[in-house]
């Protein structure tokens, strides 16, 4: 029975793979536009770029690649025929590419993003050929989100609750998760970071943002967690519907950046920020009246005043700047400098509590915040 049974086994697996090959090829490319600055030197006038591709599938999806000029940073997105983000290919100039494919639901909400691991993955320019982009296309159709290829791939997958809203997504396979606690959503989003088109080494990327906010317009007491990639950025605090304190958490591309919390206080018709770094035992204190900076002072860990910076504004425009330091010799605050300032040069005071001012995540977060 064994000596029957094996051709017939053999048989199937060779009409499977038949099957499989003959299935792969009813994907074609049918269309493929290819323009560049050599062809067309207006190109960057009417497509924005110097490098561009445009793929048509029998299916009815495409992919259309933009390489742009100074840096030479690239974008190639994949649609599907209902204009659906099917995946992207993406670099900055000098770094590897980055690789998502977008899985959604039957009702058309987005539930998985796959992430390839950049440097186990061929390099970018092998993109640019019309064999590239059809192989790539079926490797897309190919993905099983339930079956994970852990050594190539990171899955994030989007938890919804039974009236739409996002209360839960973590990581394949690390493990990360964010929850939204009672009252709370999360509102995810991918999104090209701040740099996208300019920044040679940290532009190219899509960011996974995820905004743990209210479910309700909030005025009272409540809190906004903004986090890219899993990992934590800032986190606001409101009371009766005005910021009351932030935390700015370091950011891993910079190894100096530390966590920051800012807390504000009304006093005498004054508002006072004060502002504390981890790692340093020193407190920076501003204060502001009527929409003007007054003072700045730095206080020890023992409540000694460092130094202080007084304002005063004596015509329109102007700013007078006061330095005063700590004579440690005569253990007391002493006159340092004194300098007439434009006032436009000053900053504002909206910028005391924007928890990425003078921040690193401005680089690759700030459009995302500003949203």
């Amino acid at each position: 029975m064994r000596c029957w049974h094996f051709p017939w086994a053999l048989l199937e697996v060779v009409f499977a793979l038949f099957s499989a090959c003959k299935n792969d090829r009813t994907l074609e490319i049918i269309g493929f536009v290819h323009s560049d600055f050599r062809s067309d030197p207006d190109i960057r006038e009417h497509k924005g770029c110097i490098d561009y591709d445009s793929v048509t599938f029998s299916d009815g999806s495409y992919a259309v690649k933009q390489l742009m000029y100074a840096p030479q940073n690239r974008l190639t997105r994949y649609v599907d025929k209902n204009g659906r983000l099917m995946a992207t290919v993406s670099a900055a100039s000098e770094t590897f590419a980055q690789r998502l494919v977008y899985g959604y639901d039957e009702d058309g909400r987005l539930t998985c993003l796959l992430r390839f691991d950049d440097k186990l993955e061929p390099g970018f320019h092998d993109e640019s050929t019309d064999s590239a982009y059809l192989h790539f296309r079926l490797a897309v159709d190919s993905i099983d989100f339930d079956r994970l290829d852990k050594a190539r791939h990171t899955l994030s997958r989007i938890v919804y609750d039974g009236d739409g809203r996002v209360r839960k997504v973590y990581e394949i396979p690390s493990g990360k998760s964010i929850q939204a606690p009672d009252g709370y959503r999360l509102d995810v989003d991918i999104v090209p970071c701040a740099g996208f088109w300019s920044n040679d080494l940290d532009g190219g990327r899509y960011l996974f943002k995820v905004d743990v906010v209210p479910v309700a317009n909030n005025v009272g007491t409540y809190f906004i967690k903004r986090f890219v990639d899993f990992t934590p950025i800032t986190e606001e605090y409101y009371r009766n519907g005005e910021r009351d304190s932030i935390v700015r958490h370091p950011c891993p591309y910079y190894p100096d950046d530390v966590r920051i919390t800012k807390k504000r206080k009304v006093e005498n018709g004054t508002n006072v920020y004060v502002t504390m770094y981890d790692g340093c035992s020193d407190t920076l204190i501003s204060v502001w009246k009527d929409g003007f900076l007054r003072e700045e002072k730095r206080k020890s860990r023992y409540g000694t005043l460092l130094n202080a910076v007084n304002y005063s504004y004596p015509i329109a425009g102007k700013v007078r700047r006061r330095e005063m330091r700590f004579d440690y010799k005569m253990k007391e605050l002493k006159p340092s400098s004194t300098e007439i300032l434009e006032l436009s040069g000053l900053p504002s005071e909206e910028e005391e509590m924007n928890p990425l001012a003078s921040s690193p995540w401005r680089e690759v977060y700030e459009k995302c915040y500003k949203k």
